[in-house]
């Protein structure tokens, strides 16, 4: 692979991070972001993110109880920044329900190809292994609320057809995801830009929208 068709890049930032006097709680958790992409979700440890916290390796039990409860806190962060990213998607065009899906259809792309390893922890089917409690079930259940009041408003006002909105929201989850994957895991879909990447996931959704459209 030449210089000119390099992958889209991963968190560049390094994961030695300090902790955050007074927050050793998010001091953890950006500790543990960074060394998820690095690593994968099998080889995250609750030393070897103290350690790069800056941290003794003790003090992560004061927040977490387990390396199951920090998977699962990054799991809960990870839902709580898509839903926000939606719901800015919903804000940024009040008047144009399809620019608000296209808008958090590319905001997911982008989310979940520059951090693989994190949307595989959210998505991929550890988390029902390792759940503590419904924390993590309702932070996905807000999420995909989001998206489906996108989509209800859209069929309320017309705009969508469909025989029903939790078919069409199953179906649109389907098809981002669907093709965030396939950007990760095949040489078929290899985006060298973010550009690219925009054009590709553009032009997927307009198919998709145009056929959704009532």
């Amino acid at each position: 692979m030449d210089e000119n068709t390099q992958k889209l890049p991963v968190i560049s930032d390094h994961c030695r991070g300090s902790y955050h006097h007074g927050d050793l709680h998010n001091s953890l958790l950006e500790a543990a972001d960074c060394l998820l992409e690095q690593t994968g979700a099998a080889k995250l440890s609750l030393r070897e993110v103290a350690k790069h916290a800056g941290v003794s390796h003790t003090a992560p039990y004061r927040h977490f109880k387990n390396r199951a409860a920090l998977l699962e806190a990054i799991a809960i962060a990870g839902f709580r920044r898509l839903k926000t990213l939606l719901e800015e998607a919903e804000a940024s065009a009040p008047d144009d329900i399809v620019q608000q899906l296209r808008a958090g259809g590319l905001a997911y792309l982008q989310v979940a190809v520059n951090n693989p390893e994190h949307t595989r922890l959210m998505f991929g089917g550890m988390m029902k292994e390792v759940s503590e409690d419904s924390a993590l079930y309702a932070a996905a259940e807000d999420t995909y609320g989001t998206l489906y009041r996108i989509i209800d408003t859209g069929r309320a006002r017309g705009v969508f057809g469909g025989s029903d909105t939790e078919t069409v929201v199953l179906a649109a989850w389907s098809l981002v995801h669907g093709l965030a994957m396939l950007v990760l895991g095949t040489q078929k879909i290899n985006p060298a830009t973010p550009a690219e990447l925009d054009a590709i996931t553009g032009s997927v959704l307009e198919t998709f929208l145009s056929g959704l459209r009532a």
